[in-house]
Formats: structure tokens, sequence, C-alpha cells
């Protein structure tokens, strides 16, 4: 359906996002991120502003849900914005297919990605032992630490994060990162906190290279993303705070407890 909606506001927030991991981790998963946050303030950063998220808030997106409630359903947000389509989201095919359909468990490696290995896979044109730790930067004078892992089976990188998100796509919700059809997203992410200040190239690097350095040196593992490690949430704040964010269990989720936690049109405009 490609009716207009321009009479509708479609918000930033509040909004709704599929994710793992959030406040119940993994021990291992647990251990690495304090880990690299602990080397972080042992840095040169440290005389930045850094800002570790609180560990519960810490998560891996799975699928940005984003969209608004009218009285015809709830319209995808990327749909709108990046194809110039009206989409009507199937909440209950959605459901349905991570409920009943999708292969879990999904298993994530993290760590010990070597730069002369081939996997077969490389992200955003880098190779995962690059990908794995970066400094990202989200606008003037702000960067983002960020811990990539990817699914992995039989010695080489999948594609199921990608393909998981891709299928979206048939209960019309498209992936934030898929702005183009040939766009690929087979990142497991998760964002750590956040620096203020201004950082040189070289202040970038060495930090990035010490962390990469560890992850390579360290004995891959591997965590497994099960129906229980998921769940939709309304967030009012992208970090997802523990105090201003619901949360809908993916086992506990229902079409109608879905919808409700969307924005209505008639409040966003």
């Amino acid at each position: 359906m490609n009716a207009s909606i321009s009479a509708f506001s479609i918000p930033q927030l509040p909004n709704v996002s599929l994710v793992a991991f959030y406040q119940n981790k993994p021990s291992q998963l647990t251990n690495l991120i304090q880990t690299i946050i602990a080397e972080i303030n042992r840095s040169s950063l440290s005389k930045s502003n850094f800002l570790n998220y609180q560990l519960e808030q810490i998560h891996g997106t799975i699928l940005g849900c984003e969209g608004v409630s009218t009285s015809l359903g709830i319209i995808n947000k990327w749909f709108y914005e990046f194809r110039q389509k009206t989409r009507y989201v199937n909440l209950s095919g959605w459901l349905n297919f991570l409920q009943n359909q999708v292969k879990f468990p999904i298993i994530i490696r993290f760590g010990g990605y070597h730069p002369q290995v081939n996997y077969h896979f490389l992200s955003r044109q880098q190779h995962p032992s690059i990908r794995t730790f970066q400094l990202q930067s989200s606008g003037e004078d702000n960067f983002v630490p960020v811990l990539i892992g990817w699914s992995f089976t039989e010695q080489k990188i999948t594609l199921d994060i990608e393909k998981l998100r891709r299928q979206a796509q048939q209960f019309n919700l498209l992936h934030k990162y898929h702005q183009t059809p040939n766009s690929i997203d087979n990142d497991f992410y998760l964002r750590l906190g956040t620096i203020k200040g201004k950082l040189s190239a070289n202040e970038i690097f060495l930090i990035e290279q010490k962390i990469r350095e560890n992850l390579q040196l360290q004995p891959p593992f591997y965590v497994s993303i099960n129906q229980n490690d998921l769940a939709f949430v309304k967030y009012q704040d992208l970090t997802l705070p523990l105090e201003t964010t619901e949360i809908l269990p993916l086992t506990e989720a229902t079409e109608t407890k879905l919808q409700r936690l969307y924005a209505n049109s008639d409040t966003t405009k």
C-alpha cells in the first residue's frame, strides 16, 4: 500500500526496537565489555569525557522496528523515509516469524579475528579484525566505542543476522541500514558509551589498535542468541537507559502488546 502519509509525523522518539541481551547477558560477554571499558579508562581517552553506559543498558540491536500508529496500522519509518513507501507492519506475521520460524540459537563470535585469515566476509569493506572494535563518530566531537561480533559457523562468518533483518521486509519492516536494496548489514554491534571532546587521529588509532590487539590475542568466544535473549523495547532515549525504557520480552509478546508500544500519530504531529 502506497497511500500518502504527508499528514503524519514519524518521530525519532519515542520508538520501538528489537534488541538482544538488554539487562541480562552471558558472563563472558559481560566480562569482555567490562574489560574494554577498563582499557578505555586506562588510556589517554580518560582525560576526555568518557561515560560508559550501565552494563544493563548495553545491548545488541537486531532490528529497529520504528514506526507510528495510525487508524490503519503501524507505518514503518524506514520504508517511508528511505524508499518513499507507505508500508503497514504485519505485527502478527512478524511475531509468528520470530516465535515459531526463526532457527535459534544464532551463534555470535567475538574476538580472535586475525588479519591474515579469510573469514569470507567484509564488514563495510573492512576485515573483521578491524571492525571488531571501533570508535565511531556520532557528531562533532562525539565518539561511540563499538564492539562488533558476527554469526559464525564452520570456520567462517555466516549471514544469519543479515538474513533475519532482510526477511523482516516481508512483514513491512525495513532495517535502518538497508537504505538501498543492495545494502548489507551483518554486524551484531554493541555501543559501550560516549566520548565527548576533541580526539586526534593518533589518539583514536592508539586506543583502537590496543583493544583490537587484545581481541585478536584472546581465544574467540561464542554467545548464543535465543528467544529468551530477545525483547522489544519502547525507548525514549537512543541509549536505552533503564529508567525510561519499556521492555516487552519476545516470549511474552502478542500483537496487542506490541502495538501498544508505538506512539499514536495524533500525539506526534
